[in-house]
Parts: C-alpha cells; structure tokens; sequence
C-alpha cells in the first residue's frame, strides 16, 4: 500500500495516531508529538534527518488543513541541501518510511556532530603517517592485489588465502583508519560511480576510499566484492602501484 503526505505526522501515523504538523521557528512543518520535521516543495514532502525543538510559530496553522497527497521523500545528503528533497529516494511504504526514521538524529546539534568535517584533524595525521610508510610495504600490498586479480573473483573469493593476506595487510599498513566514512558523501557519490577515475588521488585519498569500502562490508555485506567487480579498487590499487 502506497503513502503519502497529508498533512499529518507520518510517524505518528504508523502507530495510528493522527497528529497535527505545525510551522515552528525555522519554518518546518514540525510534529507537535515526536518533533518530526518536514519541507514541503510540491508535489514533495521531505523528512529532514533532524527532530524540531517543539518551539512553533504563534500564529502557525496546522498542515493537514492546506496540504494532501505529497509525495514523501528523504532529505538530501549534500552539505547546504539538507532540507530539499531527493527524488530519487522516494518513501512510498511503511517498510521504507520505519527504514529512513531509523536514521534521523534527535536534534541539530546531534545531526551536525555526526557529518563529514574535510579539515578533521585526523586527516592530516593520517596524510603524515602515510609517508613513512616503506615504499616496499606498498609494493608488497600491491602484488597481494595482483595475485587476487590473478585468482579471480569466484563467488567464494572472500574467503581465500589470497583476499585474507591483501585484507590483513591493508589493516596492519594502518591504510584502513578512523574518520566517519558513513557521512562522506562525496566519497561515496564517486565510489558509486563506475565512471570516476582514481588517477589524480593522493594516498590520502586511497586510504579514505579503502577505509569506506572496507568499513562499510560490515554493515552491508557484498560492498568488498561490488567494487572489487566493478573495478572501483582495481583504479584505486593501480593509483597506489
């Protein structure tokens, strides 16, 4: 069964609840019951990834009077276009609506806590690091990769001697480190795209994409053989050789 925007809270919905979205201070369609925050840019409803603080206009009507049948969207990711919609991820279902709630950070502060900041110091100390990395370390990793490429990638690749040996050393390099990948958007946009070339990057850059494609296998298994497959870590180990 498809859903959409009629004015009332979407969360408060599921639970059968019909609960009145009004205008706060920031002029987002907020949920009087759970804080949930909206933009409206017809024929788009968007969720945004924060909750409101409950401080409503005055004189604010309420949504479910103006507004009906919107289609339902998440927010956009890129910095500046939090509040637009994304209308390749349309919410349709109750499933895809419980799925993004999952996501949506209690307040403002918590949501711009948790993004991707490019002058984190632990870029430069990783960047520093990566240099006193023997250039035979690297030769080595690289070769561990050649062998792989060389085993092919079977459906059972993960498991062998070849992929344990290149995965172990990419964590003994320390090429595999801490930043918050899962935010970095941009990362991922080019990670997603087959077409992008990895020529220009630093080795910086190559431990930041090493570290999403690697991290990111835990939490959504297949992430490893994808770009393994579709030769996103063959342009990314070609720029390390």
């Amino acid at each position: 069964m498809e859903i959409y925007f009629d004015g009332y809270c979407p969360e408060s919905l599921m639970k059968g609840k019909h609960v009145e979205m009004r205008l706060n201070e920031d002029d987002f369609w907020e949920s009087e019951a759970t804080g949930l925050q909206m933009t409206v840019f017809p024929p788009f409803a968007t969720i945004l990834r924060w909750r409101g603080r409950g401080k409503f206009r005055q004189s604010s009507d309420v949504a479910s009077n103006s507004l009906v049948g919107l289609i339902m969207t998440e927010a956009k990711k890129e910095d500046g276009k939090e509040i637009f919609p994304d209308e390749e991820k349309i919410i349709n279902n109750k499933f895809g609506l419980e799925w993004y709630l999952g996501e949506i950070y209690d307040s403002k502060e918590k949501f711009d806590e948790a993004k991707f900041n490019p002058n984190d110091p632990v870029f430069k100390e990783q960047e520093k690091y990566i240099k006193t990395i023997p250039r035979e370390d690297f030769q080595k990793l690289v070769q561990l990769f050649d062998n792989l490429k060389e085993q092919g990638y079977s459906n059972k690749f993960l498991s062998s001697e070849a992929f344990k040996e290149l995965h172990e050393m990419l964590y003994d390099m320390k090429l595999i480190f801490n930043f918050k990948w899962m935010a970095w958007h941009e990362g991922w946009k080019n990670i997603n795209d087959t077409n992008v070339d990895y020529s220009g990057c630093s080795l910086l850059d190559a431990s930041l994409y090493l570290t999403a494609i690697f991290r990111a296998d835990r939490f959504s298994d297949g992430t490893i053989e994808q770009n393994f497959k579709n030769g996103a870590l063959d342009k990314i180990f070609n720029t390390l050789r």
